[in-house]
């Protein structure tokens, strides 16, 4: 499959506004946590970051790590290259909890924040911001922090439609907000990696086309996975064995392509960090 035949575009309206409505809620808030998947960390960030952003601390939460291969984060925190303070923290995809190391992280990053409120004898309330790509996991990571539940979520891009702030603890406050991309991909690797972990809505792309170019770059990554999971290594090959096949022996493309792509999401094939492709 030549990957250069597929052109990823995903911009829908909401989007601008929610860009526009995050940009007026930073200014009251202190820092920002920024959720980005692990397996494409890179391609997560907004290319106009230092902009958007400003001079805000940033803590960067890599979600699903465990479906991650080894050294992402390390590779993550040497492609960044930020004037605005930042730290760098792990989450796994399904274990819940995980506050204090959070809380800990911001205090450390607003360190000199909090001495300065304190020396007046004021507590200070921390807000902050999460944002993120669509369906990178914001929502469930707030969720996990309050094993309470209180954001909507769902496993695929677009859930979360409004912002909601959601109270961690008596001194911490967060703003859960809707999934975000940028107007224009220049780089349609980047848009490929989001879209093979489900960051782009499946309802707009060729999903065939789509999970033939991730089966080749999964190839290029780490064939040994692809070969150990399927037996085989082509899509067709794949769509075969698996049983994917209408009557009269034509391959069932479209449901060969939904289970690659399903079990590429769920780590069944393999742990990876899409960015090596960039």
């Amino acid at each position: 499959m030549d990957a250069n035949k597929i052109h990823i575009n995903w911009f829908p309206g909401h989007m601008a506004q929610t860009l526009k409505m995050i940009d007026g809620e930073l200014k009251i808030c202190d820092a920002i946590v920024y959720v980005v998947d692990a397996r494409c960390p890179q391609s997560c960030i907004n290319p106009q970051f230092d902009d958007f952003v400003g001079r805000k601390p940033v803590l960067f939460v890599l979600n699903k790590i465990d479906l991650a291969s080894n050294g992402a984060k390390e590779q993550f925190v040497q492609s960044l290259q930020l004037k605005t303070p930042y730290m760098v923290i792990t989450r796994n995809s399904v274990k819940s909890g995980g506050t204090e190391a959070v809380v800990k992280a911001l205090q450390k990053l607003l360190a000199e924040r909090i001495q300065a409120k304190m020396a007046h004898g004021i507590v200070k309330t921390l807000r902050v911001a999460v944002i993120g790509v669509t369906n990178c996991g914001k929502s469930t990571f707030i969720n996990n922090m309050t094993n309470k539940g209180k954001t909507q979520t769902g496993n695929r891009p677009g859930v979360t439609r409004t912002k909601q702030w959601v109270p961690i603890t008596d001194n911490l406050w967060l703003l859960d907000t809707p999934g975000t991309l940028w107007p224009a991909f220049t780089n349609q690797q980047v848009a490929r990696n989001l879209a093979y972990v489900g960051s782009i809505n499946d309802d707009i792309l060729d999903i065939v086309a789509l999970s033939q170019a991730l089966l080749d770059d999964l190839n290029k990554l780490q064939p040994d996975a692809v070969k150990a999971r399927f037996g085989v290594t082509t899509f067709e090959e794949i769509a075969k064995k698996r049983g994917c096949i209408l009557r009269g022996g034509v391959l069932d493309t479209r449901r060969a392509a939904k289970m690659i792509l399903a079990e590429f999401r769920e780590g069944k094939i393999g742990k990876f960090n899409l960015d090596n492709l960039l």
